[in-house]
């Protein structure tokens, strides 16, 4: 379990997300056939948005929400990942603003120049005086801050996490979910904090397809739905976490 311990370095992210992924995420764009937090983030802002994603990864998100009307700055550490997203970015003719730097250390931007910053699985690589420090940094630049992240309440995700970590295949080292970010964006004077989960159903993804709980877990899903239940016990497998920087 050792090797959980510490966060993936850039060449380590650069196995995960490089070229080879582009036509995969080319046709999820193209066809509409994109994450939860993706579509998420397309709701929760809207078009003419300035926005920066830290941490891009495969670039969907960043791409998809410039397709959309959004002015999108997408950012990583990983020349991997940058790569990634010009290749998408040229192929699509999107026009993205494509930056390869350490979203750890200041910005190369003016401040308040974005109506929103947003990392989707940045955060929790993080121990919390250090994600407090990012966030600090990352409010000089940014009118309001989304941060999506693992949802430690979520059953599925962490029983799942669990089970891959104890089988040696877990691919992302140091992951720490989280029940709540509110107290850390308050303290660095993020205010009108609001929280809720996404992606109940993507959680169930984490578990073997023939294990109890993801059966158990998939029939309850469904059955709230038909009930009309809005509130899921806040399984989702994202913690969502919005806030204001002005």
């Amino acid at each position: 379990m050792e090797k959980y311990e510490k966060r993936l370095d850039e060449e380590q992210w650069g196995e995960l997300y490089n070229k080879e992924q582009a036509e995969q995420v080319i046709n999820g764009i193209l066809t509409e056939q994109v994450f939860c937090w993706t579509e998420e983030l397309l709701k929760i802002s809207a078009e003419g948005d300035k926005m920066c994603e830290v941490g891009c990864g495969s670039g969907q998100s960043a791409a998809y929400l410039q397709r959309h009307g959004r002015k999108v700055t997408a950012l990583d550490f990983s020349k991997e990942c940058v790569e990634l997203v010009n290749v998408i970015n040229s192929h699509l003719n999107l026009g993205m603003n494509v930056v390869c730097t350490d979203a750890t250390k200041p910005l190369p931007f003016e401040e308040k120049e974005f109506d929103y910053i947003y990392q989707c699985g940045l955060l929790e690589h993080f121990h919390t005086d250090e994600r407090i420090d990012l966030l600090k940094n990352w409010s000089h630049y940014t009118k309001h801050m989304i941060s999506m992240i693992p949802n430690a309440a979520s059953i599925a995700y962490r029983t799942g996490k669990a089970m891959m970590e104890q089988q040696g295949v877990w691919s992302y080292g140091l992951e720490l979910p989280q029940y709540s970010l509110g107290s850390e964006f308050e303290q660095d004077g993020i205010h009108n904090v609001r929280e809720y989960t996404i992606g109940a159903e993507h959680a169930l993804a984490f578990l073997p397809e023939e294990h109890y709980l993801r059966k158990a877990l998939q029939l309850w899903l469904l059955e709230s739905r038909q009930l009309g239940m809005e509130d899921i016990c806040g399984q989702g497998y994202l913690l969502v976490t919005i806030g204001d920087c002005e």
